[in-house]
């Protein structure tokens, strides 16, 4: 399941968007930043961490630069955003820099897709052909298969779901709340120990060279490092 916030003062474009990210087989979840410049959900669903962004800018209304920084800032540059601005905001000199791929209006599915990948790939590692590699290691995320030099690893589907979640927010410290959360589903009801169990069994097929990727943060969760 991949998570993919939109932020967008126009509710009909956000609705539009909405169907499109639906359409492509991705989760849309509505986002909204909070007083201190935070990015939240604002659907009320399950709080789960976002593995994409894309920020709409409102037509006649200058690009919201300022938001792309802030959750740039607050995500620690590891979640890749698209900003989706009209041509008319390309007139201007307003700053885009600090988004990770820029798509204009209007546009199609195909090209909303190619945006995305392109974005992921660019701070998740995530290619193409949806292969995420690291090293010899490879995670297939539409076949789910994973790889390493070439050998195929056998994952249970939680073992597998996890090492995705994790591989796909790299270098990104994530609880284990949030990781029981964003693999387990949202109204589980096992314990942290659940994630350290399954922590265990994925260090243990992984092997020596790749077990270290999986960093123990104290007192906080893991953190996959590429």
């Amino acid at each position: 399941m991949t998570d993919v916030w939109i932020l967008a003062r126009d509710t009909a474009l956000a609705a539009e968007t909405a169907s499109t990210i639906a359409s492509l087989g991705l989760t849309p979840r509505r986002a909204a930043m909070n007083g201190n410049g935070r990015p939240h959900l604002a659907d009320g669903g399950a709080e789960r961490p976002a593995e994409i962004m894309i920020v709409i800018a409102t037509p006649g209304e200058p690009i919201p630069s300022d938001v792309c920084k802030s959750w740039h800032q607050a995500e620690g540059g590891n979640v890749p955003l698209v900003l989706a601005v009209d041509a008319d905001h390309l007139n201007g000199r307003t700053q885009i820099d600090d988004a990770d791929e820029l798509i204009v209006r209007p546009y199609t599915v195909a090209e909303l897709n190619i945006r995305i990948q392109r974005a992921r790939a660019m701070l998740n590692g995530v290619g193409a052909d949806e292969i995420v590699r690291a090293g010899t290691l490879e995670v297939n995320l539409a076949t789910y298969q994973v790889r390493i030099a070439g050998r195929p690893v056998d994952f249970s589907n939680m073992e597998y779901e996890l090492l995705k979640f994790l591989i796909t927010h790299p270098h990104r410290v994530l609880s284990r709340e949030a990781l029981l959360s964003g693999v387990w589903g949202y109204g589980y009801y096992g314990g942290a120990r659940t994630v350290d169990v399954h922590i265990r069994r994925l260090r243990a097929k992984l092997g020596p060279e790749h077990a270290e990727r999986i960093q123990t943060v104290r007192g906080i969760g893991y953190r996959f490092d590429l």
